[in-house]
């Protein structure tokens, strides 16, 4: 069964995770149904949220791999 997540996501160093993130987020475009993200580039960090509808084995394998970025912390709440 599918639901919605709203994901938070703090790459603490933007210069060598935002790419990999970014590449990472691409290959999930498909249950992404909202992208806000926030650069910060004096302080090096960016804030990146999402509201995500999938199946909670998916939403597992999205917040897993994000969170195995070094330089990458994930939050997550289910919403419905």
């Amino acid at each position: 069964m599918e639901r919605f997540y709203i994901v938070n996501i703090l790459v603490e160093d933007r210069q060598n995770a935002y790419g990999k993130v970014n590449e990472l987020l691409h290959s999930f475009a498909d249950i992404i149904k909202l992208r806000v993200g926030y650069p910060i580039s004096e302080e090096n960090f960016a804030i990146i949220t999402l509201v995500v509808k999938t199946t909670n084995d998916n939403f597992g394998s999205l917040t897993g791999r994000i969170g195995q970025i070094k330089g990458v912390k994930v939050k997550s709440i289910p919403v419905r």
